[in-house]
């Protein structure tokens, strides 16, 4: 199980703006080890990475510094201001909906209360959604034999301040426990923990950027090349130091990050001392270039440099994905069947091999639960029991395994191949342009790293590089993953590479405030199915006039800068043979405390902007060549010919209210919507039919 997070904390200013390592701590680090008191002959592996560690001793005395979620959740509900009833309603639904939030009845009706602008939140129902956030960050099992909580839980609702902070000191309770657990999970000789390179950088990167062209001979790279092996060995060498200083035992194993290898990494994990380290199949067969074989995947392979040998241990991709991806949407009993059934069928094909075959399964070891009921603890308890009770299985560490049948030394591994567990390459963290832009303000940091100073002199600047160097920043760059937060992770990368110039008392490089992850437009929830022509009359006249339209619905999109609640609800839109017509679904009540207000729609790619102003004297509309109307609902008729837009072209719009000159809300709060315009007329339309 590998456990690890970013690094959140600004070393310089000491905020921490995530509450993650604290509420996976609560949520998964602790039972996670907890479990295993109930099996004694399951015995697993641990993978901690070092600066998730510190992030975790960071919370606890002497230090006890805490995050901005928490600092929140401390304060008192009648004392907080709009801007935070604003954080809270935004960002404490910040958990998986079905497991989560819907079996909790206050949880949930506070959940579909934020979207109902009737039903606005009172005191105590910011004081419930601080109490319910905190609490379902909590796993089950620990909620269920804390007698405490599982009144908390039973309660349900309307809770008091003294009560919150009841949850409140049982996060850092839990959190206190997390690492003596594990220790003494280690000292009963029941699991084996490893480290991560300390600050989890994809390490054959860090040693060479070229060496991703090896699998994609055409992938675009950053210019210069990343190429700083010195700084792949410190993260090692300081990884090894802190992992011994935190559980007393120097580790034998490795997980490089994201499975990272290349022939580089195994190099400087020999110098480290590592006896074994672990990836995916997908580089043992391009490693091999040969036939896949379960005798070949299911043993400890070796490589040597300068006569020491280096055990490399390869997961089962599908196994490991099974766990991680698959089953959480199972039955427990159909998921437990079927990965028994699987582990079965190796065995029958490999009971015959001169050793027992070692099955590798390995995936993160936090964030799958959420999606498993009851965050995974039934079905691990009747898996692990499935298992303990099947003489054909044993749950072994890779020590245990390794002491007992060593590898064959005489027959090593030929080349290894760079990769990860992304298959078998790195365009995951380099090669598309976000990702190479971010290299690149690596790289230069890097630079006035070197003519500054020695990691010993100047060691807060070298420690902010390093956290950049850390492989999260970069998945989050490009168009494969998303978070609701991925611009905060963009924000945070740039301000640890400030950091290093405000270290080392330089200037911070103006480019480094411009944000590097480029908006994504946002989807309609869905594209209008017939032409349509509204009445114009600020009203819903007739239950068709929109039941055709498209709809954007904006709370998914959520954009209010300043303000408690939110004034838009819905963006509807259509098209008839001349117009796109648009309605907006706004919270009137609210509308009417404002003396002048005015709403813009704008079309940057067209680089046009129309404004709907309401004031006193009624509503003013500019451009004249634009028509609209208010009263229950704001509509407009905008010409496709002003829009220079034809059949099947699209353009991009965003929906913006001011007060006076304050900009109050904007849809969506990045980047920008994309409307297409039906590729035929609706004379020839499918609609039509």
């Amino acid at each position: 199980w590998h456990m690890h997070q970013p690094y959140y904390r600004n070393l310089l200013t000491g905020e921490c703006f995530m509450p993650w390592v604290r509420l996976h701590a609560t949520k998964d680090y602790l039972d996670m080890v907890k479990i295993l008191e109930e099996f004694p002959s399951i015995h697993q592996t641990f993978n901690f990475v070092p600066g998730l560690l510190d992030q975790l001793q960071a919370y606890l005395p002497p230090t006890n510094q805490s995050d901005y979620f928490l600092e929140l959740s401390k304060k008192p509900a009648t004392d907080l201001t709009e801007d935070e009833q604003r954080f809270l309603v935004t960002w404490f639904f910040l958990a998986n909906g079905e497991r989560m939030i819907k079996p909790h009845p206050r949880y949930h009706d506070l959940w579909t209360k934020r979207s109902e602008s009737a039903n606005r939140f009172k005191p105590q129902d910011y004081l419930d959604l601080q109490v319910w956030f905190n609490l379902a960050w909590i796993d089950p099992w620990l909620r269920q034999h804390d007698p405490q909580l599982a009144e908390l839980e039973a309660k349900g609702a309307r809770f008091t301040e003294a009560e919150k902070s009841l949850v409140l000191t049982k996060h850092l309770d839990y959190l206190s426990q997390c690492l003596p657990a594990y220790r003494a999970a280690q000292a009963r000789g029941q699991v084996e923990l490893t480290t991560s390179p300390y600050y989890h950088p994809i390490t054959p990167l860090l040693c060479d950027t070229r060496c991703a062209r090896i699998a994609l001979p055409n992938l675009s790279l950053p210019e210069p090349s990343f190429r700083h092996p010195e700084d792949a060995r410190w993260q090692l060498t300081q990884a090894v130091k802190r992992h011994e200083e935190l559980f007393g035992r120097r580790p034998n194993g490795l997980w490089p990050p994201e499975g990272g290898v290349s022939e580089a990494v195994a190099e400087l994990a020999l110098e480290a001392g590592f006896q074994w380290c672990a990836t995916d199949e997908e580089i043992l067969w391009r490693s091999l270039k040969t036939v896949r074989t379960p005798m070949l995947l299911y043993r400890p392979h070796v490589v040597n440099h300068n006569e020491r040998a280096l055990a490399i241990l390869f997961r089962d991709r599908e196994l490991s994905d099974l766990l991680g991806f698959v089953y959480s949407q199972w039955e427990d009993a159909l998921a437990v069947r079927d990965f028994v059934n699987r582990l079965s069928s190796i065995h029958q094909q490999l009971q015959h091999a001169p050793t027992p075959p070692l099955v590798t399964i390995a995936l993160d070891g936090e964030n799958a639960w959420e999606h498993y009921a009851q965050d995974g603890g039934p079905f691990l308890r009747r898996l692990y029991h499935t298992l303990a009770s099947d003489a054909r299985f044993r749950f072994v560490t890779v020590t245990e395994f390794l002491q007992q049948f060593p590898p064959d030394r005489s027959s090593p591994l030929p080349e290894l191949f760079p990769g990860s567990w992304i298959d078998g390459n790195f365009s995951t963290w380099v090669g598309h342009p976000e990702k190479n832009t971010a290299w690149s303000h690596l790289a230069r940091a890097r630079e006035a790293m070197a003519s500054a100073g020695s990691r010993e002199e100047l060691p807060q600047a070298w420690q902010n590089l390093s956290i950049a160097e850390g492989s999260d920043w970069m998945w989050w760059y490009g168009d494969t993953h998303y978070s609701a937060q991925q611009e905060d992770f963009d924000r945070l990368f740039r301000t640890h590479l400030a950091n290093v110039y405000r270290s080392l008392q330089q200037e911070v490089p103006a480019d480094l405030e411009a944000p590097i992850k480029t908006p994504i437009a946002s989807v309609p929830s869905h594209e209008p199915s017939a032409p349509m022509t509204p009445i114009l009359d600020g009203r819903e006249t007739t239950y068709y006039e929109w039941l055709y339209a498209g709809r954007l619905d904006l709370h998914k999109s959520y954009g209010a800068l300043h303000r408690g609640q939110q004034l838009c609800h819905a963006l509807s839109y259509g098209f008839d043979a001349s117009t796109l017509s648009l309605r907006v679904d706004l919270d009137t009540d609210r509308l009417t405390q404002f003396a002048e207000w005015r709403i813009e729609v704008s079309f940057p790619d067209r680089r046009l902007r129309a404004s709907f102003r309401q004031s006193p004297s009624g509503l003013s509309i500019d451009p004249p060549s634009i028509r609209g109307a208010f009263d229950r609902i704001l509509e407009a008729s905008i010409p496709l010919v002003w829009l220079a837009l034809k059949p099947g072209e699209s353009c991009c719009l965003i929906l913006t209210v001011f007060q006076g000159a304050d900009l109050v809300e904007r849809y969506p709060a990045q980047g920008t919507f994309r409307l297409s315009v039906p590729s035929e007329g609706p004379e020839t339309s499918p609609w039509s039919a």
